[in-house]
C-alpha cells in the first residue's frame, strides 16, 4: 500500500540538523493547487490590469482624435463657407466687368448643366456636394473669364483702332459733304473736313494702325493713308513733309507728317478723312476732344 504521506526534508545553513517534515499527500497537492490557483489569478488580475490601462490610454487617444477632428472639421466648415462667399463675390464682380465691357454673351462659352448620382461605395462627407457643386463653377468662371479677357483684349484693340483725336490743331475752315468746289465752284461731295493750320504743325495719328501709303498723288499733294483695323482707315492731305514710311506702326499720338499746302489746295491746311470699310463717314464724329 502507497504512503499516503511525504517527507520534506529542509538543508538548513552548514552546522546545523537536517529537518524533516512529514505532511500528508492530500495537504501536499491541496497547497501545490492553491500556489497554482493564487498565480493564476494573480496573472489574470495582472493582464486584466495592464489591459484596462492599454484601453484606458486607447481610449484617451480616441477621445484626442475626435476632438482633433471636430476641430478640423469646424476649421473645413468655416473654409467652405468662406470659399462659397469669395467664389459668389468673384462671379457678381465677372458679371458687372462684362456689363461694364458690353460683353453680353458671357455665358457662351461657359459649360452647360450636368449631374449624375454619385458612386454609393465612395466616402460620404456632408460637404462633398457643396465641394463638388463650387468645383463646377469654379472651372465655369474660369471659362467664362477667359472669354471675357478675349472680349475685352478684342474690345481693347478695337478702342485703340478707332480714331478719337483731333490730328492735327487749327480751324475748321470746311466741314463733310456737299459743297462748292474751291476753284471751279461747282457743286460737289467733300469726303472729309479742311482743318487750316501754320504750315510745319505737326499731324498725328487718332488711333493705332500701320502706314499704308506716304507719298504724292495727284490731287491731295504729299499724302499719308493709314490702316486702322476693324474697317477704320485714315487719310491725310496736303502735307508738307512726311515723319512716317510706308509699313510703319504708329500709335495714337504719334506725330506722322506735317502740314503744308501741296496738291490741289488753296493755302495751309489738313485734308482729313475717315472711311469705314472704305466709305467715308463724317470726321467731326470721331473728333472727341475738340470742335
Amino acid at each position: 500500500m502507497k504512503s499516503k504521506y511525504a517527507t520534506l526534508i529542509f538543508v538548513p545553513h552548514a552546522r546545523a540538523k537536517f529537518r524533516k517534515l512529514v505532511v500528508s499527500h492530500r495537504l501536499l497537492w491541496g497547497a501545490v493547487g492553491l500556489a497554482g490557483m493564487s498565480l493564476l489569478f494573480s496573472s489574470f488580475f495582472a493582464i486584466q490590469y495592464f489591459s484596462s490601462i492599454s484601453h484606458s490610454r486607447e481610449l484617451t487617444r480616441l477621445k484626442q482624435e475626435n476632438r482633433d477632428l471636430q476641430l478640423a472639421n469646424e476649421d473645413f466648415s468655416k473654409s467652405v463657407d468662406t470659399l462659397r462667399s469669395q467664389l459668389k463675390s468673384v462671379e457678381e464682380k465677372t458679371r458687372k466687368l462684362a456689363i461694364i465691357a458690353g460683353v453680353n454673351a458671357i455665358d457662351d462659352g461657359a459649360t452647360g448643366g450636368v449631374g449624375g448620382l454619385r458612386d454609393s461605395s465612395a466616402p460620404g462627407s456632408p460637404y462633398r456636394d457643396e465641394v463638388d457643386t463650387m468645383r463646377f463653377r469654379s472651372r465655369r468662371l474660369a471659362s467664362e473669364l477667359s472669354l471675357l479677357e478675349d472680349k475685352l483684349t478684342e474690345r481693347s484693340q478695337m478702342l485703340s483702332s478707332t480714331p478719337s483725336i483731333a490730328p492735327v490743331h487749327g480751324v475748321l475752315t470746311d466741314g463733310f459733304g456737299g459743297r462748292s468746289d474751291p476753284f471751279t465752284g461747282e457743286k460737289g461731295q467733300h469726303s472729309a473736313v479742311d482743318i487750316s493750320s501754320a504750315p510745319g504743325q505737326a499731324v498725328r495719328a487718332p488711333a493705332d494702325g500701320i502706314v499704308v501709303k506716304a507719298e504724292w498723288a495727284n490731287g491731295y499733294g504729299n499724302v499719308i493713308f493709314i490702316s486702322h483695323g476693324f474697317g477704320y482707315s485714315t487719310r491725310y492731305g496736303h502735307l508738307q513733309g512726311f515723319a512716317v514710311k510706308a509699313g510703319q506702326k504708329v500709335k495714337r499720338g504719334d506725330m506722322i507728317g506735317t502740314v503744308g499746302s501741296t496738291g490741289r489746295s488753296t493755302g495751309p491746311h489738313l485734308h482729313y478723312e475717315v472711311r469705314l470699310n472704305d466709305q467715308p463717314v463724317n470726321p467731326l464724329a470721331y473728333i472727341l476732344n475738340a470742335y
